[in-house]
């Protein structure tokens, strides 16, 4: 018994010892097997179990428990260490994806921005030159039409700016709506008016028909003039000269709801057109008709600027038969 409980005194000690000395894992236990080993494998061949009492098992059992635990936590904490490294991992290699993305979506609008925004420039600058040097000699006429040159051209970089303003708003997560009930028919007139000249330069007819007795609707008025100009601004756009652009605006009642439709006899859309129709800087198979720039953004504002206004956006269009956007809203009660 004197010997027995020598053998348990040293095996608790070392115990301790081993517990508190050594932090890592797989070296805790490599000493812990050796010297159980040591202490309990001799007497065991030695004094034939004589060594073996009650008490000798209930320490063996208690001691047992406390390595069992202890593996147990050393093993619970490895995998949270692993699951919380591989989760720093996944995140810092996410952030490096995300900021590539980004440089390279700064990169493509300084881009695209630069390239349309000097063109039209350069070409107001010779019109303004030749109307300058000529002034006195050139017929009403001519004068008429350079100056619808550009308003044409101050037109379309003012869309160009607009876009270039939403999309650093969406980006930055700036995006500032105040919905309220607006006049549906006023914000469809507006938008008209201000692109009308970009159709008839392509002799393109456009029709505006606006429903009577039309609901206001909950929206942002110019983030819904922005919708619609962007819309219309594409239908002419992707239009041949002499084919027809129309606008409407009716009430569904029943939804309790208003459509604003643009339709136009364009190239319409493919499957794949589809795939990719409202992300950013998307390239789609049709090209504009009459040398028109495109930015790839305008769908893209389109899209977030209709769901910011807890509204729905359709489109319906078979290739080379044309297209119709329908932007639905929610009438105001």
């Amino acid at each position: 018994m004197i010997g027995s409980a020598c053998h348990q005194g040293m095996f608790v000690s070392t115990f301790v010892v081993t517990m508190q000395d050594y932090a890592s894992l797989p070296h805790a236990i490599g000493i812990l097997n050796r010297q159980i080993s040591n202490i309990f494998y001799g007497p065991l061949m030695v004094n034939n179990l004589q060594w073996l009492t009650h008490e000798t098992l209930l320490i063996l059992l208690g001691v047992s428990l406390v390595v069992i635990i202890f593996l147990g936590n050393r093993i619970m904490n490895y995998q949270k260490d692993r699951k919380n490294l591989d989760t720093l991992n996944d995140t810092l290699s996410s952030r490096s994806t995300s900021s590539t993305s980004v440089n390279d979506d700064v990169h493509r609008f300084i881009g695209v921005v630069s390239h349309d925004i000097r063109s039209p420039l350069n070409s107001i600058s010779a019109i303004s030159e030749i109307m300058t040097m000529d002034a006195d000699q050139l017929p009403p006429e001519e004068i008429k039409e350079y100056a619808g040159n550009i308003y044409d051209l101050t037109v379309r970089i003012n869309n160009l700016v607009s876009n270039m303003k939403d999309i650093n708003n969406i980006d930055h997560g700036e995006v500032k709506l105040e919905l309220k009930p607006v006049k549906a028919e006023a914000i469809a007139k507006e938008a008209y008016d201000s692109l009308n000249v970009l159709g008839n330069k392509k002799r393109i007819k456009t029709t505006l028909s606006i429903q009577d007795n039309l609901p206001r609707v909950v929206a942002d008025q110019d983030g819904l003039k922005r919708i619609l100009e962007n819309l219309i601004n594409n239908a002419y756009k992707f239009s041949d000269k002499h084919s027809t652009v129309k606008i409407a605006v009716e009430h569904l009642k029943k939804e309790g709801k208003v459509k604003f439709s643009i339709s136009d006899e364009g190239p319409g859309f493919t499957k794949d057109d589809r795939k990719k129709l409202y992300q950013k800087f998307s390239k789609l198979s049709a090209a504009p008709t009459g040398g028109e720039k495109t930015t790839g953004l305008g769908l893209f504002i389109v899209h977030n600027l209709v769901e910011r206004m807890n509204g729905s956006i359709h489109l319906d269009s078979t290739p080379g038969e044309g297209s119709v956007f329908s932007v639905i809203l929610e009438e105001a009660k």
